[in-house]
């Protein structure tokens, strides 16, 4: 189904609806495709990630008989059938920390999830599979991290490394110890792992050994080889962005991206976003430095090396939950979320033209009906933008009443206009 969008609100009369509101500019031009994705109320936290080869995938977290399955479908003008990965009654589901699943090369794939480690609130394990037939069968899913304490380990992100599956995630194996005055002796950490084809672990590093405690880590691939980015931690409370490269196969410790001094004492819930292509990186990420939230953008043009002066968009009216994708322009699409009213938030999309600097801005939904916590998606596929994200609906058809449930939506459009 194919709608355009226009100055004035749009409302698709579909179960769930999907909310179109004001836009701007050249936005209004824009030709927007729902994509049903095969998914059933309860539904959340979709993925969407693409290749080097070009390949998008979106997997989600589907409610089963006393658990949760991990599904997926691949993009072929539409999504196709959808797969199982995994399922399982003893997962750990939040709305920060969620599964997620990439195209490695010709039929491989490979997807994490969470499991419980413990009855303690946050112990949990970050478990991995590949599939080398297409997703049609997974292997025995190995534990990445291998301290077997029960603490938190997530907020993976996962990369093709050669002929490997590799991932960088937070690991809270030190948080068991006891509390001290010196946050690096019971702190977060961030680590590396990468994992063959038959699901052992062949190598593991410490990048940093203080960092934000649940902040979403972020991956992406130039020329020279694997980007990280995350939100560290300083002993001062200091909470910013830094990057990582692997280099000869080791990961560089951290450095700083850009330096917000954003105080704070607990975890802000709030990851970063990077995109790569040849040198070029863009990074997008929010901060609340100063009282003043926003959500700022900066390009490298040296893989990384170096960044811009920063962008900002959403000032003071920023929550956050960002992801960024780049088309073949330069120009920058951003989704996140914005404060309206009572606590709830839009579901924004953003434009940065990379000639001109020009941002245009467009709402996707301001119904108050989008999870304040929950992670929006955004790709490039073939000059198409891509976006998934979770609305909460509500099911009358309980014998309760109504009931609060969650659902996935997905559309798309052409950016030849832009």
């Amino acid at each position: 189904m194919k709608y355009i969008l226009t100055f004035f609100l749009l409302v698709f009369l579909s179960v769930p609806q999907l909310v179109l509101a004001e836009s701007s500019g050249l936005f209004s031009k824009i030709e927007l495709n729902e994509l049903p994705v095969s998914s059933v109320y309860g539904s959340m936290s979709p993925y969407i990630s693409t290749s080097d080869s070009g390949i998008t995938t979106i997997n989600w977290l589907e409610p089963n008989d006393g658990g949760y399955a991990i599904k997926f479908a691949k993009y072929n003008n539409s999504w196709d059938e959808h797969k199982i990965v995994a399922q399982g009654n003893n997962w750990f589901i939040n709305w920060a920390d969620f599964p997620s699943l990439i195209h490695m090369n010709e039929d491989n794939y490979a997807a994490h999830w969470l499991i419980k480690s413990s009855s303690d609130r946050y112990a949990y394990d970050t478990q991995a599979s590949i599939s080398k037939d297409g997703g049609d069968t997974w292997s025995k899913p190995i534990i990445v991290n291998q301290d077997g304490t029960p603490t938190e380990h997530g907020f993976a992100s996962l990369y093709q490394d050669g002929d490997n599956l590799g991932l960088i995630y937070l690991d809270g194996r030190k948080m068991i110890n006891e509390m001290t005055t010196d946050p690096n002796d019971t702190g977060m950490t961030l680590r590396a792992t990468s994992i063959n084809l038959e699901t052992n672990i062949i190598s593991e590093q410490l990048i940093d050994g203080l960092v934000c405690e649940c902040c979403q880590t972020s991956i992406a691939k130039s020329s020279q080889g694997p980007i990280g980015i995350y939100r560290n931690r300083t002993e001062d409370e200091i909470r910013d962005i830094y990057i990582t490269k692997k280099i000869n196969g080791k990961w560089e410790p951290g450095k700083l991206l850009h330096k917000d001094d954003w105080n704070i004492s607990g975890c802000p819930v709030n990851g970063p976003s990077i995109h790569a292509d040849k040198n070029n990186v863009t990074v997008g990420w929010f901060t609340a430095a100063n009282d003043n939230p926003v959500i700022k953008l900066t390009k490298s043009s040296n893989h990384g090396d170096t960044f811009s002066t920063p962008h900002e968009i959403g000032l003071n009216s920023a929550v956050g939950h960002v992801n960024i994708t780049v088309d073949r322009k330069g120009n920058t699409w951003v989704i996140w979320h914005k404060k309206i009213s009572n606590g709830a938030v839009a579901l924004m999309l953003s434009m940065l033209e990379e000639k001109t600097n020009l941002l245009q801005e467009m709402i996707i939904d301001e119904t108050g009906n989008i999870p304040r916590y929950s992670v929006p998606q955004i790709t490039n596929h073939n000059d198409e933008v891509i976006m998934a994200w979770t609305i909460k609906v509500h099911d009358e058809t309980s014998g309760r009443g109504r009931n609060t449930k969650t659902f996935i939506k997905s559309a798309s459009f052409k950016i030849n206009q832009f």
